[in-house]
């Protein structure tokens, strides 16, 4: 039978009432990591048809692997994260990886208990083949050369990393935003491999208003280009960085954060408000770690996510029904880019289908990047440990964290 979808949203701050009772045990850093290549010299074929071949792989580990492999999370970064999920790779750097609040010992995906491995996907520019990558064939980077990149062709390729490490199950695979997408198509393109699986921030496809956005994004990255070369599609780059990160926050926290507040220095045409600072700051320090041309490629992988058309034929319930795994899916009440309207339609789907599906709604203001937000892990850190270091399927995330819906 299916689990009951329960609902639930906490304030931001609130702390479940067994948190409370039992004392959390302390947490650590995973230290100084250090990145992990592989070459897959035959390469991946992809959904569009084409051969890429050969693969540059980065990736990074957290944890000891289990004498059978019983223990592997996989990690699934979104459209701008990479392998470096947690720790330092020197002791003088500003920020830890992606997800250090998360990855570590005693966190939600606890190195003590989990082998943790986050792939770097294809067309990202973090050190797996892109279009920044050389063709062999030319001796030059791709560019817009390089072959069209499904969401499909990300499972594939983190599916050929761990079979050369001998992984052939996961004990659970989780992602939020484009990696949802991923951690969600694990568990329907390789029900048998999936134990558990979390997705967060992500529907079962992207919404029309989704494409549209990133439509306008890559627009102003090719309108750039065409204009005036590199430096037009940096600027291009710059724009679509501020259009997106709009997108993954809430006007109530726009209102929290700046207000209606001016700069000091303040130019008609230019910035007068400390709303514009903020986000030519964020496109500024985006463009010393991004790419246009990987930016094009990524976002037009999630245009065209979608289980439904590639699993059932246009059918999410045929797409669906080949899910084995016991699923969580986690969604923000501020979250207007993958609302949580588009997640419960999978959940409901699901638990039609006799599968074992839950849905937590998290009342956060900070829109679509709660998830990286470190004021709402008091409510997300138990949510994430109960379900992955539940038992059985009956222990859901909901009655070991002690929550009910309203």
């Amino acid at each position: 039978m299916a689990e009951r979808s329960e609902q639930v949203a906490l304030p931001i701050g609130a702390v479940p009432s067994t948190a409370l009772a039992t004392p959390e045990p302390s947490e650590g850093s995973v230290g100084l990591v250090a990145p992990q290549r592989m070459t897959l010299p035959e390469g991946l074929s992809l959904a569009c048809g084409a051969q890429l071949a050969p693969v540059e792989v980065s990736y990074e580990t957290y944890g000891e692997l289990a004498p059978h492999r019983e223990n592997v999370i996989l990690l699934c970064h979104a459209l701008s994260g990479g392998a470096h999920a947690a720790g330092k790779h020197h002791p003088d750097e500003r920020k830890p990886g992606w997800w250090d609040l998360y990855v570590g010992p005693g966190k939600a995906l606890d190195t003590e208990r989990f082998f943790v491995i986050c792939i770097n996907v294809l067309a990202s520019p973090y050190g797996t083949t892109s279009p920044l990558s050389l063709n062999p064939a030319t001796g030059e980077p791709y560019g817009l050369t390089f072959p069209p990149i499904t969401v499909s062709d990300w499972v594939e390729l983190e599916r050929a990393v761990l079979d050369r490490l001998g992984i052939e199950r996961l004990y659970a695979v989780i992602g939020g935003s484009t990696g949802g997408m991923r951690a969600f198509e694990w568990a329907v393109r390789y029900p048998a491999r999936v134990q558990k699986a979390i997705v967060i921030a992500a529907p079962a496809r992207s919404s029309p208003m989704v494409i549209a956005l990133n439509h306008i994004q890559r627009q102003t990255i090719l309108m750039g280009l065409m204009q005036a070369g590199e430096a037009g599609a940096q600027r291009g780059l710059a724009l679509a960085r501020m259009l997106a990160h709009l997108s993954y926050l809430s006007d109530e926290a726009l209102w929290h954060k700046f207000g209606r507040e001016r700069h000091p220095e303040s130019d008609f045409w230019g910035i007068t408000f400390q709303m514009e600072s903020y986000l030519e700051y964020k496109a500024s320090t985006f463009l010393k770690r991004f790419d246009p041309y990987c930016y094009l490629y990524i976002t037009r992988a999630m245009d065209n996510f979608d289980l439904a058309a590639t699993y059932g034929e246009g059918d999410l319930n045929q797409a669906l029904n080949r899910v084995e795994a016991e699923m969580l899916f986690i969604s923000f009440t501020s979250d207007w880019l993958f609302p949580p309207a588009g997640q419960e339609e999978a959940v409901q789907t699901l638990q039609r289908l006799g599968k074992r599906a839950q849905h937590v709604i998290i009342d956060s203001p900070w829109g679509h990047d709660s998830f990286l937000v470190e004021r709402v892990k008091p409510q997300l850190k138990p949510i994430l440990k109960a379900f992955l270091e539940g038992t059985t399927p009956s222990q859901t995330p909901l009655q070991a964290v002690g929550l009910h819906a309203p």
